[in-house]
């Protein structure tokens, strides 16, 4: 039997950002995945002055209108006697 010259059974290790390490770590590539716990989502806040003032430098475009319409408009336009 011929045996290898060489260096022993290397481990590998993987650099893997998960979950549970954002800033990432040295895993095992072969061993089984741990579990996790589901993180509720978490809620939303009002958008506040600095997301406004970004879309308000990168181009947004505001103009206001009304929603509503003149009565005599209005009239004209859902007449109910069907003229």
């Amino acid at each position: 039997m011929v045996q290898r010259k060489g260096p022993p059974h290397v481990t590998r290790r993987v650099w893997r950002v998960t979950q549970n390490a954002p800033q990432g770590e040295y895993v095992d590539p072969d061993a089984q995945p741990v579990e996790i716990a589901p993180v509720p989502p978490a809620e939303r806040a009002e958008p506040g002055f600095l997301v406004s003032t970004f879309e308000l430098t990168h181009g947004l475009e505001v103009s206001e209108e009304t929603d509503t319409l003149p009565g005599d408009l209005f009239d004209e336009l859902f007449n109910k006697s069907g003229k």
